[in-house]
This record gives structure tokens, C-alpha cells and sequence, in this order.
């Protein structure tokens, strides 16, 4: 009998949610239209930011070891040496490049250059490599650094090459994308809880007769105030969800021009899930500040 009420009691605050949306549907529609303007804001911050660090994380993924060989170093000893390095912790995988198979990939990749090597003459030789591929949370300034000096001290080995002119910059700037995308969100999701806040405030305080009366009654506390946490969850959940259809269309219209792609499902997930959160503190925010307590 009790578990009746109770749900009778939730459909009843449900209903009672929907008609103060009703009643005060132009003064919604407005804090509905600022909660998305200011989360298209941080969506196109975030699009921009998982934009870039799918490119940074993709030239990430390329980040490598070649170990150039000394010209005295013979094929058995190369091979010898790459099976050694593929022991060590981090390499995922390595492939010997000879002297001849370099030049070829050189006349490859660069066709324009290919009349160098024609100008050195026949006695000059591309050195042999032992290229090192490097599993992903290898490919760190501070995991390839002491790899890269290990095998330099190697013997037959003449130089290492692994990028370090551009890995640390990398490195470096993949983290603070990240950090600053959640830095933005927890900004927002203050300023969203705040405006909710003062939504629900003036909701309460419009209504504040009401809520006394019923509390005076006896209506349960939770009766009281689920519909004023409800419509703080729909006004975070829809304002988030209306600024990333309104972004989708800025990203329709801009990908002729600028290539990219546009969030993917989990970062839309965290967007309507932030969304919904800050609407909840913000609701509870508002309605603990502004519920008057019942009279003696």
C-alpha cells in the first residue's frame, strides 16, 4: 500500500514538473537558449581540441627509433643486433633496412632528390638501419630518451635518431589539450549550475506559499522538491543536447572547408552527461537556498 502511494506520489510531482514548465514556458525557453549558447561554446572548444589531438596522437603513433648502423656492421651482426633490441621493454617490433633496400626507399619516397645519390657516385652506400617501432606508452619523450641512449652505446651502432627535436613539443602539447578540455568543462559546469541555481530560486520563490503549505501539511520532503531538481535535469539535459545539434549544424556547414569529424559518441555522452549533472547541482543548489522552512 505504502510502495502505491509512493508512486502516486512521483507521477503526481512528475506532473507537477511539467506544469510549472508549462506555466513559465517563455522564461524556460530563455534559460534553455543560454544554457546551450554557453555549452555550443565549450563544444566547439572540445571539437576543435579532440580535432587536434586525433592529429597529434596519429603523428604520436609514428614516433619511432632508427638506429643507423656503422658501415662496417655486416648483415649478420645487424640481424643479430635487431633481435637484441627486440628484447628490451618497449619495443613492440623491429625491421633491418640494408644498405640497398634504404637506397631504394629513398629513390621512392623522395624522386625529385633521387639524382643525389647518382652525384655521390657508385662507392657511396645509404647506411643500414635497424628501425624500432615502440609500444604506445613507449612513445614519451621520457620512455624513448633512455631508450635512444642505450642504444647508442651499442656496439656497431653510429647514430639513433627518434625524433627529438618534435617529441617533447608533442608530447607536452597532447597533455595540455587534455587538461585544458577539462578544465573548460569544469568552468562550465560551475557557470551552468549557478544560472540553473537562479532559475530554480526564482521558481521556488515563485511558489513559495505553496511549498509552505505543503510542508506544513506534511507532504514529504522529497514530494517538495523533486519537481524543482526535475526541471534543473531537463534544463541541463536539453540545453546540452540543443548545443551539440546547433555545433552539428556549425560543423555541417564548415566541413567543405575545414576538414574534420565531428565528436565522437562518448564525448557526446560526456557532453549530455555534464550537462545533466551541473543542472542537478544547480537545481539542488537553488532549491536548498530557496525553500522556506516551515513555521513553528
Amino acid at each position: 500500500m505504502d510502495s502505491v502511494i509512493e508512486i502516486n506520489l512521483l507521477i503526481r510531482a512528475f506532473n507537477e514538473m511539467l506544469l510549472g514548465l508549462r506555466r513559465k514556458l517563455g522564461p524556460f525557453l530563455v534559460t534553455l537558449l543560454m544554457v546551450s549558447l554557453s555549452f555550443m561554446v565549450f563544444d566547439i572548444f572540445i571539437a576543435v581540441s579532440w580535432n587536434l589531438q586525433t592529429v597529434l596522437r596519429e603523428e604520436q603513433e609514428n614516433v619511432g627509433v632508427e638506429v643507423f648502423l656503422e658501415p662496417s656492421v655486416t648483415q649478420a651482426a645487424a640481424l643479430t643486433l635487431a633481435d637484441l633490441i627486440s628484447t628490451m621493454d618497449g619495443v613492440r617490433s623491429v625491421y633491418y633496412v640494408s644498405s640497398d633496400e634504404a637506397e631504394l626507399v629513398f629513390r621512392a619516397d623522395l624522386p625529385d632528390q633521387a639524382g643525389l645519390l647518382d652525384l655521390m657516385g657508385s662507392s657511396f652506400r645509404l647506411p643500414a638501419s635497424v628501425q624500432v617501432s615502440l609500444h604506445t606508452d613507449h612513445r614519451t619523450d621520457d620512455r624513448v630518451v633512455p631508450l635512444a641512449r642505450t642504444l647508442s652505446g651499442m656496439q656497431g651502432v653510429e647514430d639513433v635518431i627518434y625524433g627529438e627535436e618534435y617529441l617533447p613539443g608533442l608530447t607536452s602539447a597532447v597533455n595540455i589539450l587534455a587538461r585544458l578540455v577539462l578544465l573548460a568543462g569544469l568552468v562550465l559546469a560551475v557557470s551552468l549550475s549557478l544560472i540553473v541555481a537562479n532559475t530554480v530560486r526564482l521558481a521556488v520563490a515563485e511558489k513559495s506559499l505553496t511549498v509552505e503549505i505543503m510542508s506544513i501539511v506534511g507532504a514529504p520532503g522529497w514530494f517538495v522538491r523533486l519537481p524543482f531538481i526535475g526541471e534543473g535535469i531537463v534544463t541541463g539535459l536539453l540545453g546540452s543536447a540543443g548545443s551539440l545539434l546547433f555545433t552539428a549544424v556549425i560543423s555541417l556547414v564548415l566541413s567543405p572547408t575545414v576538414p574534420h569529424r565531428f565528436l565522437p559518441g562518448q564525448w557526446i555522452a560526456g557532453v549530455l552527461l555534464l550537462g545533466t549533472c551541473a543542472g542537478t547541482i544547480g537545481s539542488w543548489i537553488g532549491m536548498r537556498s530557496g525553500i522556506p522552512r516551515p513555521r513553528a
